[in-house]
């Protein structure tokens, strides 16, 4: 038998990192929401899409990053729009992600299914148009 010289080109794969959860919410979404299109790489969903959801005036592009090999928050989920004025927004992490529940709504024994989420960024855009309409937040709210 012949020894293999593994040196710095050859890595081993990391086998507790999760490779399959990404693919498994891609698919979910795909299945689910047509507006959003997204691709996987290095473990983590990328991607995005334009909305208008009922009740809304505006559309809105989002773009996502779902990574569950993070430890605590697993997505990172941004509205591009030029007309918001993210300093002042409620509801926003400090990268100006969205804040859509609080880490204590979510059970501390089950995985968290990132396809869950997708439909509380709806809910998260009216609600922050009917904030800039009457200046309230008009939702269940932890302060930040």
């Amino acid at each position: 038998m012949s020894s293999i010289n593994i040196n710095k080109k050859y890595r081993l794969p990391d086998i507790a990192k999760d490779l399959i959860s990404a693919h498994i919410q891609q698919n979910l979404i795909e299945d689910n929401f047509d507006w959003i299109k997204s691709f996987v790489k290095d473990g983590k969903l990328i991607g995005g899409g334009k909305i208008k959801p009922k009740g809304c005036k505006n559309n809105y592009e989002i773009v996502f990053e779902y990574d569950p090999n993070k430890k605590g928050r697993k997505e990172n989920i941004f509205v591009i729009d030029k007309a918001i004025k993210f300093g002042k927004v409620p509801h926003l992490y400090n990268n100006h992600s969205l804040c859509l529940y609080h880490p204590s709504d979510l059970s501390p024994y089950m995985q968290f299914n990132f396809v869950d989420a997708i439909p509380w960024i709806s809910k998260w855009l009216v609600t922050y148009e009917l904030w800039l309409k009457y200046g309230i937040w008009l939702d269940k709210e932890v302060k930040h």
